[in-house]
């Protein structure tokens, strides 16, 4: 299954976040051909660092969760090839160009984009879907 991966749901895997880390592990072990915007890595070696700043992940923790994401074999897709799609798609949506780089390359691989954003569901149905949604 080839799907376009936000941050969130490998955040929440990481993390072990309630109540979604049950529903991330369950779609992540199906996923075939992971892919995301290379902006990924930055974010979630970010979230990892504001979960230690939290007190929420112990500091030694940190790095071996970030390597789990690196286990996960997400493909990197270059920001270049995404930006101009991403940036007239938050010029209409009002949705930050972060976001809409994961939309930007659900649509152009004609694949799902697995979230647990409200608002990319809002903006974008049909590309942004709850991870359980696409593995039923």
């Amino acid at each position: 299954m080839k799907v376009v991966i936000d941050t969130n749901v490998i955040a929440y895997f990481l993390l072990d976040t309630q109540p979604f880390a049950g529903e991330a592990r369950s779609f992540l072990a199906k996923v075939t051909h992971g892919l995301a915007p290379a902006l990924l890595e930055a974010e979630l070696a970010n979230v990892t660092w504001l979960a230690i700043r939290a007190g929420v992940l112990p500091a030694e923790e940190g790095p071996r969760r970030l390597g789990l994401a690196n286990q996960l074999g997400v493909e990197s897709v270059p920001l270049l090839s995404l930006s101009q799609g991403a940036l007239q798609r938050s010029i209409l949506s009002g949705v930050a160009v972060c976001d809409t780089c994961f939309v930007e390359l659900a649509v152009r691989e004609r694949c799902p984009l697995a979230t647990f954003d409200k608002a990319l569901w809002k903006a974008f149905p049909g590309v942004a879907v709850r991870p359980s949604a696409i593995t039923r």
